[in-house]
């Protein structure tokens, strides 16, 4: 019994890593749970076909958030220095608010356009269409922001403003569902992004970010030092964020915005390891790595465990979906989502090895090897549009070959990673 115990309290208790991640997975958490304890409320409240433009929504800002501060906001943790690092706070901004104001012209030039290819129902009005860059501006804000909070390992001030944005968004969600608003759901999305972009500019302010520094021969500099970012990973990241988000869009064209909120359901369901977990322990994964990495020292150590913590916690979810999928959902939701159960038990297996991929994808960004996962990410991006040529299948075997793409594309990039982090190691141990 001791020993079990004794590698338990060296792998996970003793880890600095998991510590960290602690409390930015509390903060998600308790963050998260606010709205999926409103889910069971809100989705009696609003109809499948509500959450499926919700998710297209959605989908359409995840997927513009990428390309609006061209990925510069991914190097804010990396510099030495924390004046080269507001330098990159201040051009993200920037970025992101020119880029922005671009997107609200074409969609306000070409609003007709982009609902009809878009199946969005005769009812959606036009205007809102303006509403998918001011949400993308918002939290592409708080995402540079929020980067300099993580460079300075506070990472109780970052669970605080997640939990600020979700109490804000659900208060708003069920203000909305009773007086009965049209797109309530993504009125109370920005609702949420505008108390979260508030918080964090105050906590930034607490913690040593000073724009005063940025300076036009500053921005220039870091815009050039760390030009390998759009260069070299704004496109691929680009094609695989569009991998993750676009199939709701597809699902919506292609079969109906019912579909799509089905859909919606069992994503949001089986991607709760992702939004509880993930999320923090890629955030601070890339802080401690990319010290490491800087200093030249092993951080093999570092990652065993949480590779340990996502793999029972992925087991765990694939045993439950499978034996009781229907009835969690028929239970939590009401028997007119049912059906997202029974698309769960097609789902959790790519949702699961997703997972355990993706809470160490910022290895590639920490350890500079930007360039290979771009390669994957290209990758990704072919094989999910091939779902194209599968349109004309019945909805659930569509749903099949989605799944088996998804498991192809992200054992690869297992493989890749573990092949990188291996040879890391390897050089670093005495001939």
């Amino acid at each position: 019994m001791a020993r079990p115990f004794t590698l338990f309290s060296n792998l996970f208790l003793r880890s600095e890593l998991l510590k960290s991640a602690t409390v930015l997975i509390s903060g998600t958490l308790a963050a998260q749970l606010i709205s999926i304890l409103l889910q069971p409320l809100l989705r009696r409240l609003f109809t499948p076909e509500d959450f499926g433009i919700y998710s297209v929504y959605l989908s359409l800002v995840g997927i513009l958030l990428v390309a609006s501060a061209l990925r510069y906001d991914d190097a804010i943790v990396l510099p030495k220095h924390d004046k080269e690092s507001v330098n990159l706070v201040g051009l993200s901004l920037l970025l992101n608010l020119a880029i922005n104001l671009c997107i609200l012209v074409l969609l306000l030039l070409a609003g007709e356009e982009i609902k009809a290819f878009l199946n969005l129902p005769e009812s959606f009005p036009v205007p809102m269409l303006a509403l998918i860059p001011v949400g993308t501006f918002l939290f592409s804000a708080y995402g540079a922001l929020n980067a300099w909070l993580i460079r300075k390992k506070k990472f109780m001030a970052s669970s605080v403003n997640k939990l600020v944005r979700r109490s804000v968004e659900g208060a708003s969600q069920v203000g909305m569902a009773l007086l009965k608003v049209p797109g309530g759901l993504i009125y109370s999305d920005l609702a949420g992004q505008t108390a979260n972009l508030g918080t964090v500019v105050i906590q930034t302010k607490r913690n040593g970010l000073n724009l005063r520094n940025i300076s036009l021969v500053k921005l220039r500099y870091v815009a050039r030092k760390y030009k390998e970012f759009p260069k070299y990973n704004l496109v691929p990241a680009l094609m695989s964020t569009s991998s993750f988000l676009l199939p709701p869009v597809f699902i919506n064209k292609f079969f109906s915005p019912a579909s799509a909120g089905f859909f919606d359901l069992s994503k949001l369901v089986l991607s709760l390891p992702l939004a509880f977990i993930a999320s923090s322990l890629t955030s601070v994964l890339l802080q401690k790595v990319s010290e490491k990495y800087n200093r030249k020292e092993s951080f093999l150590t570092d990652i065993k465990p949480v590779l340990w913590l996502v793999g029972l916690i992925a087991a765990g979810e694939v045993l439950l979906i499978m034996f009781f999928g229907e009835d969690l959902f028929r239970i939590a939701f009401g028997k007119q989502w049912t059906e997202s159960g029974t698309l769960s038990k097609i789902m959790v297996w790519s949702f699961a090895v997703n997972f355990m991929v993706a809470s160490f994808s910022n290895l590639f960004v920490a350890m500079r090897r930007i360039k290979t996962y771009s390669i994957w990410q290209l990758f990704y991006f072919v094989a999910i549009m091939c779902l194209l040529l599968f349109r004309d299948m019945p909805f659930n075997d569509f749903l099949k070959i989605y799944v088996v793409i998804e498991l192809v594309c992200y054992l690869s990039v297992a493989i890749i990673m573990t092949a990188i982090v291996y040879g890391y190691e390897k050089s670093l141990k005495p001939v």
